[in-house]
């Protein structure tokens, strides 16, 4: 029943459930259709996943309730979300450069809790993100602005437009990766430049971003980019830390994946 008190729990563990444990999709590292499952212990699986919510639930029970807040918006525009001079630390890890479309990752579930009932929900969704692959940019996109100065942003989308046209690439994906990875970090620079109107003085910010060589093989360094854009907005870089590496797919070569440490002197 849509009424009982533990229904959208109840409705979230099936949807776990469903993704994990009873769909035919494979992730490797875009999403796909895996082996063909003939049956699966749906009702099974999704209890156990309601045993598991209720064990986290008991496990932390004793540390007493802590208020939290959610907000469904946009991270490039948060001034009218959050009170000025009102937070103290950020950590979060954006998408990166990359032709990974997280909404297509996620559409079993978002399409099984109801956030996506029809094309238009999906185009609303995808137009509250930062730009970060080619399926996700529109005519009316304009974050590129915000680094349209920036030299090695604007050097790296010159070697993919004369990359491509040596390799004689000529989809319209491929006509993209220059202005997607322009967009992405105008992206990025929107969301430091709006936060910096939250943030007190002496807040602590941490981004986990990762190298990537997708797009015809070109080196983007996330990490050096994203700290340079920061400090440009007034941040102090205090560390670029190693994270983990992973294995390109493109190059072969292991990635680095990095956390840009930040500090707002305000």
């Amino acid at each position: 029943m849509r009424q009982a008190p533990f229904h959208r729990h109840d409705k979230l563990a099936f949807a776990k459930a469903v993704l994990n444990s009873a769909s035919n999709l494979r992730f490797g590292p875009e999403v796909g259709v895996g082996t063909i499952r003939r049956d699966a212990p749906v009702l099974k699986s999704w209890l156990d996943e309601v045993k598991a919510m209720a064990a986290d639930i008991r496990t932390v029970s004793s540390s007493g309730d802590v208020p939290a807040k959610v907000f469904h918006a946009d991270a490039r525009s948060v001034t009218h979300l959050l009170a000025p001079a009102s937070v103290d630390a950020v950590i979060t890890s954006p998408p990166y450069p990359n032709e990974k479309d997280y909404t297509r990752t996620t559409r079993l579930e978002s399409v099984l809790l109801g956030f996506i009932r029809t094309r238009e929900d999906l185009r609303a969704l995808k137009q509250n993100l930062v730009r970060s692959n080619t399926r996700s940019i529109y005519k009316k996109d304009d974050d590129d602005l915000w680094v349209a100065d920036h030299k090695e942003i604007q050097a790296i989308a010159e070697r993919f437009e004369s990359r491509r046209i040596e390799l004689g690439k000529t989809s319209g994906f491929e006509r993209l990766y220059a202005r997607v990875t322009k967009l992405y970090f105008g992206g990025m620079a929107r969301h430091l430049a709006d936060m910096r109107l939250v943030l007190r003085p002496g807040a602590h910010l941490a981004y986990v971003v990762g190298d990537q060589a997708s797009y015809l093989r070109v080196m983007i360094r996330t990490g050096e980019i994203l700290a340079d854009i920061a400090k440009s907005l007034g941040c102090e870089l205090e560390s670029i830390d190693l994270f983990r590496t992973r294995l390109s797919t493109a190059t072969r070569e292991q990635l680095r994946e990095e956390v840009v440490a930040l500090r707002w002197p305000g």
